[in-house]
């Protein structure tokens, strides 16, 4: 697991896919409520009017000081497209789970 200290040290840190293809940013880390670890980021991705991705951390470990991530670049991209400027809703997070194929995840929040 990839603790909040690590990804502090990666601050606008390059985010990349399974196979180690540039998606983007670090752009924030959500936090689970319960637990306080990392459990969510978004990537900012494309240029000056990019969007940003959520994407769980659970699976994701860093590489040579990029945060690699466990899913293709196109899933990464194709993320429904939550706000990121406020804590994620129970409904949202239900949306982001579904879509990555996770269990059961944290309520996390920014």
């Amino acid at each position: 697991m990839i603790t909040q200290e690590q990804l502090n040290a990666l601050y606008d840190a390059d985010v990349v896919d399974q196979d180690g293809e540039k998606v983007g940013a670090l752009d924030q880390v959500y936090i689970d409520n319960a637990t306080g670890d990392p459990a969510w980021l978004t990537v900012r991705t494309g240029w000056i009017a990019g969007r940003r991705c959520f994407c769980p951390l659970s699976n994701a470990e860093i590489v040579d000081a990029q945060i690699r991530l466990a899913y293709t670049v196109e899933m990464i991209k194709g993320a429904p497209d939550i706000p990121v400027d406020r804590h994620l809703t129970e409904d949202e997070e239900e949306q982001l789970l579904e879509y990555y194929s996770v269990d059961e995840g944290p309520a996390p929040s920014a």
